[in-house]
């Protein structure tokens, strides 16, 4: 599952609900204003690396609201038609189940050891009516593999949790390394050859 071609992998810009701290899994908010300027960053940053090795590329996202707009942004400082974008389901977020709009602290009322049992056992703890991290690393890896049996770059707009679960399938980590990733929304990775660099986008987009 070695990736001979870069894959870019953005995460969406800011929401509403990522502003509240609420869960949003496979529920959706609007980008905020920071949002929306996040994805523009990242667009103008993404043009300057693709340019520099002009070439095929697929461009692909989360069929979720938040990836969606973000994605439209991106493709806009890109100059790329919106038709473009292809829509893959195994890019949506973990799916939080009941938890769904719901703050920690909200969850934790009703539920005080839920984080820490879900730091405990990362891949096999579930949401209540959720997934568990297994079967996200399970539909993560076909999509990777597809990308990589391709060997043409690709452009792909996901979320925080999905997105650092393709980021640790990638680099070879466990479920605890996986879940302790960051999860920017002012960055974004090219992952190759079972590597990764981290790009800002704000720092690029000055330049």
């Amino acid at each position: 599952m070695t990736l001979t071609a870069p894959l870019y992998l953005l995460r969406h810009g800011e929401t509403a609900w990522n502003l509240e701290r609420r869960m949003q899994g496979s529920k959706d908010s609007p980008l905020t204003v920071r949002g929306r300027e996040q994805a523009a960053a990242m667009g103008r940053a993404l043009a300057a690396e693709l340019a520099r090795e002009p070439g095929p590329t697929l461009f692909l996202r989360s069929p979720l609201g938040r990836a969606r707009e973000t994605a439209l942004i991106v493709g806009r400082a890109l100059g790329v038609d919106p038709a473009e974008w292809r829509d893959d389901i195994r890019l949506a977020e973990l799916g939080y189940g009941q938890w769904d709009g719901f703050t920690w602290s909200e969850i934790e009322a009703d539920h005080p050891d839920a984080l820490a049992r879900w730091r405990a056992d990362p891949e096999g703890f579930c949401p209540p009516g959720g997934e568990t991290h297994h079967d996200l690393r399970r539909r993560s890896a076909a999509f990777l593999a597809e990308i990589a049996a391709s060997s043409v770059r690709a452009v792909v707009v996901g979320h925080g949790v999905s997105g650092a679960v393709v980021r640790g399938l990638h680099l070879g980590l466990d479920a605890r390394a996986m879940f302790v990733l960051d999860k920017p929304q002012d960055a974004f990775f090219r992952l190759h050859a079972g590597r990764e660099e981290r790009i800002l986008a704000m720092e690029m987009a000055k330049l």
